[in-house]
């Protein structure tokens, strides 16, 4: 007959709360340290969140020249500009800062428009502290003209202002937020059309800095709601203590992780908030399991003291932790060795988020409850009458 394989082959007596003291002091120090580092460093938030563009290429012939295209690209007046390899020496994701409107915006626009529908266009502002932008073209045009024409500067949004007769002068009309918006597809154009002889385009994004600020509100509130609604069922699954002792683990985590965006200063994009909010779930997952076995024992053995009753549980509980947080280990592991550069930012979160999950199930969850003076007498009567009537 095959026997059960067990992780550890002794009767485990580790005492992790003697440890409390210690690990408080340590969580701590890497909270304030890395709220400390959001609000002096900060956090580099990616295109999703900032606003911006991202445009990923591919040279026709070799590897990519990193060096001269980081020249060609800052020469066209659109801001920061940054570069990184993607995937293989001959892919390049080209990161542009957000295009606020200005005057370059418009200057580029009459860059492109001469480029893609030939000489004798003009480009022009429209009254100062509008968004309006005013085109003229070399002749009369009609309708369908006018339209083929806007569509090569990206103000395909506003085709309804055109002309329907023959007119050599028309003016779009915009509010700066609008513009603003416009201005990223005039950056996408005057990029492409800069490197398009020497690098094929193979996918663009732009974030207007509208729709990048709604993204960090609702990320925002899609974090409390999340961690929220995680002490609601853990304050209504067991005592209150046990609620408020899940809060500060998860708070903890959560903190601890921006941190480490702060520290390795990684893209914080809507993948890293998946990643954030995927750690919150895990660690309360793993505390939820070690409070299920500390409310049985509080039970079972009502004259043990609070802190042998938490080591016990914790030891009887910990070679289901280790499997279930070391096989997510060895996951994630492989997800930042190969998983490339668009979930590294995830993996490495996902990597820490696995350690620190694990640690706060025990040495904050559960030391909680010992500050916060939890006593047998405290469980509800109902939950024990339903344990007798299983037995």
């Amino acid at each position: 007959m095959w026997k059960p394989v067990h992780l550890f082959a002794f009767k485990k007596k580790f005492d992790f709360l003697g440890q409390r003291k210690a690990a408080l002091i340590l969580s701590t120090l890497i909270n304030v340290v890395s709220i400390l580092g959001m609000v002096f460093v900060g956090l580099n938030f990616g295109i999703d969140f900032r606003g911006g563009i991202a445009i990923q290429a591919r040279a026709k012939q070799g590897p990519a020249q990193l060096d001269a295209l980081r020249a060609t690209v800052g020469a066209l007046g659109v801001g920061e500009v940054a570069l990184q390899e993607f995937g293989d020496p001959s892919t390049v994701l080209i990161r542009v800062q957000r295009q606020d409107g200005d005057a370059r915006c418009v200057a580029g626009a009459q860059r492109v428009m001469t480029n893609r529908a030939g000489a004798g266009w003009q480009v022009k502002p429209g009254p100062a502290g509008s968004g309006d932008v005013e085109l003229t073209a070399p002749a009369a045009l009609d309708g369908g003209s006018w339209r083929d024409a806007v569509s090569r500067i990206g103000l395909t949004l506003v085709e309804r202002q055109l002309p329907r007769g023959a007119t050599p002068t028309t003016k779009v009309e915009m509010t700066p937020e609008q513009r603003a918006e416009w201005c990223q597809q005039v950056a996408i154009k005057l990029v492409e059309d800069a490197i398009g002889a020497n690098y094929e385009i193979r996918g663009t994004e732009a974030v207007g800095p509208k729709i990048g600020d709604e993204l960090m509100q609702s990320g925002i509130w899609a974090v409390l709601a999340t961690m929220a609604a995680i002490v609601l069922y853990v304050w209504f699954r067991y005592e209150w203590q046990f609620g408020v002792g899940a809060l500060i683990a998860m708070l903890h985590d959560v903190i601890s992780t921006l941190g480490i965006f702060v520290l390795l200063q990684l893209d914080f994009s809507l993948t890293a908030l998946a990643a954030v909010l995927t750690i919150a779930g895990y660690s309360i997952n793993d505390t939820v399991v070690i409070f299920d076995r500390v409310r049985e024992n509080m039970r079972r053995y009502k004259k043990l003291s609070l802190v042998d009753l938490l080591n016990l549980s914790i030891n009887e509980t910990l070679s289901r932790t280790l499997m279930t947080s070391g096989t997510v280990f060895v996951a994630v592991s492989a997800l930042v060795l190969f998983g490339g550069p668009v979930l590294y930012s995830f993996s490495v979160a996902m990597l820490w988020g696995v350690i620190v999950g694990t640690y706060s199930s025990v040495w904050i969850a559960c030391a909680a409850l010992v500050y916060l003076k939890l006593r047998p007498d405290q469980l509800r009567p109902a939950d024990d009458e339903a344990v007798k009537a299983k037995a």
